[in-house]
C-alpha cells in the first residue's frame, strides 16, 4: 500500500514539472512572437483630408445656351418697376423693388417679441436663484405651515393660503388689474428716460400709496393698456406716464383709473383698502416650502426657463427670416440679355406665370448643384472654374444666380454625392464660351473662403479609428516604437469614409491599422513602405 502511494506522488510530481515547462514554453513563444511581430505604421498628416469639406466646392453640370430668368412675385407686392420691356440688361442690374412695408412691421413686432421673451428669461432666472436660497421645512410640518411678514414680530396663526382673500384679482395674464407696490414692471429702470412700464387691463387703477412712493423716490412709471392684454400679441391702445419728480403727494387711501387719470369712487374699494392700510410701507408676504414643495417649485422654474430658451432661439430664427426678406427687396438680373416681358404692377398674374422674363442674348451658362453643407461657401459674383468633359479645356464663369429653395431632383452632377443633404441649383455665366456648346457635360470647382479655424481640422479615413464600448481609439506609435491604445474625441463624419478628431491625435503622430494579428499594445511599429 506504501509503495502504491508513493508511486502516485512520483507521478503526479513529473506531471507537475512537465506541466510547468509547457506553461513556460507556451509564455516564451507568445514572447517570442510578439517581439518579432511589427506593425506597419503611417503618419496622420499623410492619412489627414485636411479642410477638404470646407475649402473647396466641386459639382458637375451642363452647359446651355437658352438660359432665362423668370421673376416670380408670388405673395409679394410690386413697389416699383425699374426696367421695361425690350431693355438690355447686365449681370446685377436691378429690375424691380418690392414694397417691404408688412416686413418691417413684422421686423418691429419680432424685435419686440425677442425682447418680451428675453425680459421673461431674466425674471425667470432671478426667481429660481431666488427659490434656490429658501430653506424649507420638513414635508411631515406642512400643517403647520404660515405666512410671516417681515419686521411684524411674529406669524400669525391663518394658514399661508387663506391670508389675504382680496376682491380684484391683481392680474390676469400678465395685464395687472391694480398696481401697488407688490407689483413688478416688466422692465425700466424708474427714470423720466426708462420709466417703470406696467401692462395694465382696461379697468386697472394705481394706489395713492404707489403714487406717493413715485413721488418720494422722484421715479417715474408708465402704465400702459395693450389690446389682448398682452404686449407680446397686442397693440398699445394708451399709455398714462407718471414722473414722481414732477408732481405733488396725492391722499394714500385714493386709486387712481389708469384709462381715465381720476381717482375713482371710494366705496368701490373701501374693504379692500382697509387690509392695505394697515400694512407697513414695504411689507411683502413671503412663502413658506416644505421640501418637496420647493422641490417642485425649482423644476417647475427649470422647465419654464427651458421651454422660454426655445421660444428665444424661435423668434430669434423668424426675425432673422424677416429681416433678410427686407434685405431682398431689390431684385437684380443674373444674366446678360434682353427684358422679354414684365407684368402690371396693379394687375399681377394670377395664373402662376412669371412677373418678369429675362431671356439671355449672349454668352452661354452652366447650371450645377451645391450641398446646403456647403452653401455658405458660394457667393454671387464669384468666379468658378468651368473644365469640358469633351476637350478637356477649362474655362472661367461667375456665378449669377443661387436658387432660395432646394432642387427637387439634384441629379447624376448632385455636387459631392451626398444623399442625406438637400443642394441648391446655381447659374455661372461664361463670357468667352468658344469651343462650348448646348449640353456639354463639365465639371465645375471653385475655392470657398477658409477660416484658420477650418484649416486646422484634422479628418482620418474611418478605417483607423474602432470603437470600444461607445469611446473611440487608435493604435499610436508610443515610446520604445510600440503601439499603445490613444482614445481621442471624435467629431462628423463626411461622406461615410473620413472621421473628424477633435483631440487626442495631432498631424506628428504615426498610427497603425486597428485590425488584424498585430493589431495590439506593445506589437513594434515600423514605417510604411507605401507611404
Amino acid at each position: 500500500m506504501k509503495k502504491k502511494i508513493k508511486k502516485i506522488i512520483i507521478f503526479l510530481i513529473v506531471v507537475g514539472i512537465l506541466a510547468g515547462a509547457g506553461a513556460g514554453g507556451v509564455f516564451a513563444y507568445q514572447s517570442y512572437r510578439r517581439e518579432n511581430l511589427t506593425a506597419e505604421v503611417v503618419y496622420v498628416s499623410n492619412l489627414n483630408w485636411g479642410f477638404y469639406e470646407d475649402g473647396g466646392v466641386t459639382s458637375e453640370g451642363n452647359i446651355t445656351n437658352d438660359y432665362a430668368q423668370n421673376i416670380y412675385t408670388e405673395d409679394k407686392t410690386v413697389k416699383e418697376v425699374l426696367v421695361k420691356e425690350g431693355d438690355t440688361v447686365d449681370v446685377g442690374t436691378p429690375l424691380l423693388i418690392y414694397d417691404t412695408t408688412q416686413e418691417e412691421i413684422q421686423v418691429e413686432m419680432k424685435e419686440l417679441e425677442a425682447q418680451g421673451i428675453a425680459n421673461k428669461i431674466i425674471l425667470a432666472q432671478r426667481e429660481l436663484e431666488r427659490l434656490k436660497k429658501v430653506t424649507p421645512v420638513p414635508d411631515d410640518q406642512a400643517d403647520n405651515i404660515h405666512t410671516t411678514v417681515p419686521g411684524s414680530g411674529a406669524a400669525p396663526s391663518t394658514p399661508m393660503r387663506d391670508v389675504v382673500v382680496m376682491q380684484v384679482q391683481q392680474k390676469v395674464g400678465d395685464a395687472y388689474n391694480y398696481i401697488d407696490k407688490s407689483a413688478k414692471p416688466y422692465t425700466g429702470k424708474g427714470t423720466p428716460e426708462e420709466p417703470y412700464r406696467f401692462v395694465c387691463t382696461p379697468e386697472c387703477y394705481v394706489t395713492g400709496t404707489y403714487l406717493n412712493k413715485l413721488v418720494k423716490n422722484e421715479q417715474a412709471a408708465a402704465f400702459e393698456i395693450w389690446s389682448g392684454n398682452s404686449k407680446d400679441m397686442g397693440n398699445l391702445q394708451s399709455c398714462w406716464t407718471v414722473d414722481g419728480s414732477d408732481m405733488g403727494a396725492v391722499e394714500e387711501n385714493t386709486k387712481w383709473l389708469v384709462t381715465t387719470q381720476e381717482v375713482m369712487e371710494e366705496e368701490s374699494y373701501q374693504e379692500e383698502e382697509e387690509i392695505e392700510e394697515d400694512e407697513p410701507e414695504e411689507d411683502t408676504v413671503e412663502e413658506v416650502y416644505t421640501v418637496s414643495e420647493l422641490r417642485h417649485a425649482i423644476e417647475e422654474k427649470e422647465r419654464e426657463i427651458k421651454d422660454l430658451d426655445i421660444d428665444k432661439r424661435k423668434s430669434d430664427l423668424e426675425l432673422k427670416k424677416q429681416k433678410k426678406k427686407v434685405e431682398e427687396a431689390q431684385v437684380v438680373s443674373a444674366i446678360k440679355g434682353v427684358v422679354k416681358s414684365v407684368a402690371d404692377v396693379e394687375n399681377p398674374p394670377a395664373d402662376g406665370s412669371p412677373f418678369m422674363e429675362v431671356q439671355g442674348s449672349t454668352g452661354i451658362y452652366v447650371q450645377g448643384n451645391v450641398s446646403e453643407l456647403m452653401l455658405d461657401q458660394v457667393k454671387v459674383g464669384q468666379d468658378i472654374t468651368v473644365s469640358s468633359w469633351n476637350s478637356g479645356q477649362t474655362y472661367t464663369a461667375t456665378v449669377s444666380e443661387i436658387s432660395d429653395y432646394p432642387s427637387e431632383n439634384n441629379g447624376w452632377y448632385g455636387g459631392d454625392g451626398n444623399s442625406n443633404v438637400s443642394y441648391y441649383q446655381f447659374t455661372a455665366y461664361i463670357e468667352n464660351p468658344e469651343g462650348l456648346k448646348n449640353g456639354d457635360y463639365v465639371n465645375l470647382s471653385m475655392t470657398g473662403e477658409v477660416s484658420q479655424e477650418q484649416s486646422n481640422k484634422l479628418y482620418i479615413d474611418k478605417a483607423y479609428v474602432r470603437e470600444e464600448g461607445g469611446k473611440y481609439y487608435v493604435l499610436k506609435v508610443g515610446e520604445d516604437d510600440r503601439l499603445v491604445k490613444q482614445y481621442v474625441q471624435t467629431g462628423r463624419t463626411i461622406y461615410g469614409s473620413a472621421i473628424e478628431i477633435k483631440g487626442g491625435l495631432n498631424e506628428s503622430d504615426r498610427i497603425a491599422f486597428p485590425y488584424g494579428k498585430t493589431a495590439k499594445e506593445g506589437i513594434r511599429a515600423v514605417e510604411s513602405e507605401n507611404m
